[in-house]
Parts: structure tokens; sequence; C-alpha cells
């Protein structure tokens, strides 16, 4: 008989791009478990992309807190499953602290073999399946059955009322149309990318052979200054800045008006993924920061340029090396095949 679980706590208090992979996780236990109460650990920057989850009860913003007051609050959730979908010190005091009887979490470092109780030796480093997948497997450890019984994929994230309203006022403030290309061109340096010039390129040269396409540079409030560098750069007429200083998910509202998103392995194209939006992504060829690994979950509408594919690469250097005349004509003619469709 099917162990019945009345309250699931989740962690996953890392960056935004691996919370969104955590998403088919976050809706497998609700199909597996329809009347329990599920608790998610993320950080405050994450909050917006999971607070308006319908199948999740309840976000607890772990930044809200001091550690010890965190430690304290967590046994009163009186949770039967503590599941880790991401490790650190932190994270596993956490596990112990809720006094769950099933404890599910990557056997990573020696503490963890000591914290969880139904661990899984994983082995992520070695990047042979998608983060998603990795995640999936922690969740089907509570119920194989269940799980393969009820599997289904569903990366679903929901845009609120005020994140509509934001990027409809930016739409109408400066009157763009429906021919529109999302680009986020700045990450947090977890994966490799081009030059703001070699972006800048690329735009250039889209704008130039289409005159109707307009184009929203997107960036958190403090990259502002680079954005609108980029502009300069571009030197074109209708190409605009969405830096945002809001809820993070004002740049997922402005993305989902577009029809084509181009960027690379970074949050703002694991939203556009789970808005299932047309998408150029740029990645590269090394596992731990591949498409294999990292690459878009639950949306086949996806082309990857990958730069290093066929050469060598220099991976301490934040920008590729192997980044040629070639591979910017191939990304504007697949951005401009994606725009015209």
């Amino acid at each position: 008989m099917a162990h019945t679980y009345k309250r699931i706590i989740v962690a996953r208090t890392d960056k935004i791009g691996d919370l969104i992979l955590s998403i088919p996780s976050f809706f497998m236990l609700r199909k597996m478990y329809p009347d329990a109460e599920i608790t998610l650990l993320v950080r405050n920057y994450n909050y917006n992309i999971v607070k308006n989850l319908p199948y999740i009860n309840r976000v607890v913003q772990i930044d809200n807190y001091r550690q010890k007051e965190l430690l304290e609050k967590i046994k009163y959730f009186n949770a039967d499953v503590f599941i880790a979908l991401y490790v650190d010190n932190f994270v596993m005091e956490l596990a112990k602290a809720s006094k769950a009887k099933i404890k599910i979490g990557p056997l990573s470092k020696l503490k963890s073999f000591f914290t969880f109780n139904k661990g899984i030796l994983q082995k992520r480093s070695k990047s042979i399946k998608h983060e998603a997948e990795y995640n999936l497997d922690l969740i089907k450890k509570l119920d194989k059955k269940i799980f393969e019984e009820r599997f289904e994929i569903n990366t679903q994230i929901f845009l609120d009322k005020n994140n509509i309203e934001a990027a409809e006022k930016f739409f109408k403030d400066n009157n763009i149309g429906k021919k529109v290309l999302v680009v986020n061109p700045f990450m947090g340096g977890s994966a490799k990318n081009i030059t703001d010039s070699q972006y800048a390129d690329i735009i250039r040269r889209v704008i130039d052979y289409d005159k109707d396409i307009e184009v929203i540079i997107t960036a958190h409030i403090s990259d502002e200054d680079r954005g609108i560098n980029l502009l300069k750069k571009i030197d074109r007429e209708k190409v605009y800045l969405f830096a945002n200083g809001g809820e993070l998910l004002n740049i997922g509202a402005v993305i989902n008006k577009a029809k084509v998103y181009f960027g690379g392995s970074t949050g703002p194209t694991h939203i556009a993924g789970s808005l299932q939006k047309s998408i150029v992504a740029l990645y590269p060829k090394k596992p731990s920061q591949s498409p294999v690994r990292w690459g878009i979950f639950g949306n086949d509408d996806v082309t990857y340029i990958i730069p290093d594919e066929n050469s060598k690469e220099n991976y301490k250097h934040k920008e590729f090396d192997s980044y040629t005349k070639e591979i910017e004509n191939t990304l504007v003619q697949e951005i401009i095949k994606r725009l015209e469709r």
C-alpha cells in the first residue's frame, strides 16, 4: 500500500534558472499527493516565480529570517518529508531541524550521507542528464510506482496582473508593435557568453534586414548602464531597454509579448522556455554548462547555437574564444527565420 504524506517541504535555494528547472518537480509532487500540504523554501529574489503556482500551499522566503530563527520555525511545519533539490550546509541543517521522517537529497558531500536517509548518489557534476531530470529523480524516490503512473511534465509559470501591466505600459509608452525580438545579453557568469559588442553586431544586422522588427534589451536594473551603452553601440531606431527594478516576472511579461527570444544560459532564458516562446539560445559545449544539463526543459521550439562545438575553448575566459563571423551569421539567420515564421 502506498504511503500518504500530509506535509512535504521542498528546498530549492539557489539561482533563478535552477528554480525554474525545479517547477516540474513541484508539479509532480502535487500529482502524486493531491491532498498534501506542500511548502517551498526559496530565496527572496525567486519568490515571484513560485508565489502563484496554484498547487503550492506555502512559500517561505528564507532570506527573511535569521538562520537560527528559521531552524526553529521549520520544525513547526511538522513535515513528514523534507526534499532538498539543492544542497549546501544550511539546507542540510534545515533538513535535520525539520524532524521529517523521510529526508531526500543528493548525496554529494560527506555530511549529506548522514543527513538524508533516502538520499541519491547523482554525481550531477558529470552532467549526463538534464538538471530538471536530476530533480525529478529525487521526487521519484518517494514512490516510484505512483511517480511513473502519474508522470506529466509541466513547466508553466504564472504572471501576475502587476507583471502584465508593467509590460503593457512599457509597450504602450514606447509604441512598440508585434514583431518583437527580446534579447537578454547580461548573465551572472555561470556560463560563457559573447561580448556586448558582439550582441550589438547581431542586433544591428537583424534590424537592417527588416525595418519592421523592434528589439527590447532586458536587464536587471544593476546592468542599466551596460544596457544604455549597448543601445549606443547598436545605434538604430526601434531598440529599447527594459531595465527591471521591480518584480522578476516583469521581465517574464515583456518576454511573453515577444515573437522571438534570444539569450544565453541564464534565468530569463528559462523563463522564456516556461512561457513556450520561440528561442535562439547561445550555450557552451562544456558538459557542466551545456544544453544537455542546462538547456530549456519542456519546450522544443529552441535552436541551440554552440560556438565551441567543433573547437577547443579556454573556459577560464568569460567570453567565447571560438566565436566567429560564421557563428554570427548563423545566429542572425536563425533569429530572422523565427521572426518571419
